[in-house]
C-alpha cells in the first residue's frame, strides 16, 4: 500500500480535527474557554488513539492569540509558530536511547509536530532510515529533564501566554528523572502547563499522578479509523480492512497501511503460532529466527498481528460469531484452530504476546523473549502444558 508520511499535510491541530474523541473535545474545549487551566494533565489510554494530537490542538490554544469559542484561529502568528514546531514557548520532549544525536530527536519531533497520530517514538522506530538504529534502552534520565525541561521551563515567557511542556511517553522516565520532574511539578510557576502523554498510568510514580488533571482517551471506533484513512488516500474497502486490524487505533492502522507484504508478514506469524504448538525444537527455533531478523520495529509490528489473530481466536471461542473479528478472510483457518483446540487459554496466550511486546521496546534479547514466548503458547493452546493434543491447528 506504501507509505502514508506523504499525507502528513492532512492533519491539523484543532481540537475540531480531533478523530474520534468528542467527550475528550469537550473537556478541553470548556477547560481552555474557563481559562481556569491546570498545571499539569495527564492524557492517558490506548496507543495511538489521538492523545498527542490532542496535546498539540490544546498547546496551540493555550497560546493562540485569538482563541475562537476555545480553540485556536489557525491563523495567527502563534499558531503558525506552534503548527511548525517553532513557538519559543512550546517545548516537545521524547524519551530516547543514551548519547542520541539532537539532530535525530529534532527531526523526531518536527515530524511529530507534522503528524501527530504518526510513529516517531525511539521504541518503534529505532533509525528513520529502515536500520536497526541505536542501541541501549529508551528513557528519560535525569539529564533529559535538567536539559530539556527544568532550565528551559524555568525562564521568562518570550512571547506566549503560556510555558508549555508535552512529555511523549511519559512513563519510561526513571526513577530518578521522574524525582526530578516531580520538583517542577510541585513549583510550576504562573502560566506553566505540562501536559504527560502515556498508554501506562502504572508506571508513572503516584505522587505525578496525583498532582495531574487525568483526561482519558478511548479506542477509535472503526468507522472513524477507515474514514481517516480514507483522508489519506487510501482506497474505501482497504481502509475498512485495516480498522478491522488496528484495534481501535490509528496510528496501528497507519503502521499497517505502510507494510508494503501485510499478507506475507501475517502469514508468517501464523507459521510461528503454527510452530509453536507442533513444538519441534528445530522448526521453532527457524520461525523464531525469521521473526527476530526483522528487526525491533518488524517484530512489533508481527507481535501487534499475532496480537489481534489471538483476539479473532478469543471471540470465536466465547461467542462462536465472526461478526467482529478481523482477520475475516481467515475465517477457515480461525474457526478450524477454535474447534480443534477449545481448551486453548487465549488469555493467557494474549498476555504472554503483550508481556513479549513489551520486553521487546525495552530493548530484551528479541531471539530469547520469542523463544520463551513460543513455549507459552504450546502449553497454553494444549490447554495444560502436560496434555499434548496431537492435531494439526492449520492446512
Amino acid at each position: 500500500m506504501g507509505s502514508l508520511f506523504g499525507a502528513q499535510s492532512l492533519i491539523r491541530m484543532s481540537l475540531q480535527q480531533i478523530i474520534g474523541q468528542p467527550r475528550v473535545v469537550d473537556v478541553l474545549r470548556r477547560t481552555l474557554q474557563s481559562k481556569r487551566v491546570a498545571h499539569a494533565f495527564l492524557f492517558h489510554g490506548p496507543e495511538g488513539v489521538g492523545k498527542a494530537a490532542a496535546a498539540l490542538a490544546m498547546v496551540d490554544a493555550l497560546q493562540c492569540e485569538q482563541p475562537v469559542d476555545g480553540d485556536a484561529c489557525g491563523v495567527c502568528g502563534s499558531c503558525h509558530k506552534v503548527r511548525r514546531g517553532l513557538h519559543p514557548d512550546v517545548h516537545i520532549l521524547m524519551p530516547v536511547p543514551k548519547e542520541t544525536d539532537d539532530n535525530e530527536r529534532a527531526a523526531r519531533i518536527a515530524m511529530f509536530v507534522e503528524d501527530p497520530y504518526q510513529t516517531v517514538d525511539f521504541q518503534t522506530l529505532p533509525s528513520l532510515d529502515g536500520t536497526s538504529g541505536r542501541s541501549g534502552q529508551v528513557i528519560y534520565s535525569k539529564a533529559n529533564m535538567y536539559d530539556w525541561l527544568r532550565k528551559p521551563m524555568s525562564y521568562h515567557r518570550v512571547e506566549g501566554r503560556y510555558r508549555v511542556a508535552i512529555l511523549l511517553d511519559a512513563d519510561w522516565m526513571r526513577e530518578e528523572a521522574a524525582n526530578a520532574f516531580l520538583k517542577l511539578l510541585e513549583e510550576p510557576g504562573q502560566q506553566t502547563v505540562f501536559i504527560l502523554i502515556t498508554n501506562r498510568v502504572d508506571h508513572l510514580l503516584t505522587t505525578i499522578l496525583s498532582r495531574c488533571q487525568k483526561i482519558r482517551f478511548d479506542a477509535l471506533d472503526r468507522e472513524d479509523i477507515a474514514l481517516a484513512l480514507q483522508d489519506r488516500g487510501i482506497p474505501d474497502q482497504a481502509a475498512q480492512t485495516l480498522s478491522r486490524m488496528a484495534g481501535g487505533s490509528l496510528r496501528k492502522a497507519i503502521s499497517l497501511a505502510s507494510n508494503e507484504d501485510l499478507l506475507g508478514t501475517r502469514e508468517e506469524v501464523m507459521g510461528f503460532l503454527r510452530k509453536s504448538y507442533q513444538g519441534k525444537g528445530d522448526t521453532v527455533v527457524a520461525a523464531v529466527d525469521t521473526l527476530s531478523r526483522s528487526g525491533r520495529e518488524g517484530l512489533r509490528f508481527r507481535l501487534m498481528i499475532l496480537l489481534g489473530i489471538l483476539r479473532d481466536l478469543l471471540l470465536l471461542q466465547t461467542s462462536g460469531s465472526s461478526d467482529l473479528i478481523v482477520n475475516v478472510d481467515q475465517i477457515d483457518t480461525l474457526t478450524r484452530f477454535a474447534n480443534n483446540l477449545p481448551n486453548a487459554r487465549l488469555q493467557s496466550m494474549i498476555e504472554a504476546t503483550e508481556q513479549t511486546m513489551f520486553l521487546v521496546e525495552r530493548n530484551v534479547n528479541a531471539r530469547l523473549s520469542l523463544v520463551n514466548l513460543s513455549r507459552v503458547l504450546q502449553g497454553a493452546m494444549r490447554g495444560d502444558p502436560g496434555r499434548r493434543v496431537e492435531i494439526d491447528i492449520v492446512d
